[in-house]
């Protein structure tokens, strides 16, 4: 990401961390909201709900609320990840 600020600059993009995204969803889908220049609309929150189709390979996900399952994951894999870890902190 930092490559993305450097050559963007600031106010380029909105950055977002899907663990704040998950404990605090009105919050964060306000900024993106925000961000983005639209009007704030309460179905934000209920996305999933939406009756409209969804002609896409993630209509499994459209459809479901946001969950906190896959937080820390990657955990479970940490011991793999060192190699990869080490290298991007080295950058």
């Amino acid at each position: 990401m930092q490559h993305w600020r450097t050559v963007l600059g600031d106010g380029a993009f909105l950055e977002i961390r899907y663990e704040d995204l998950v404990a605090d969803l009105a919050t964060h889908a306000r900024r993106m909201v925000d961000w983005i220049g639209l009007p704030w609309d309460p179905a934000c929150l209920s996305f999933h709900a939406s009756p409209r189709a969804v002609r896409s390979a993630s209509l499994q996900q459209v459809r479901k609320p946001i969950y906190r399952s896959s937080v820390e994951r990657w955990k479970r894999y940490e011991d793999r990840l060192g190699p990869l870890l080490d290298e991007l902190a080295a950058r």
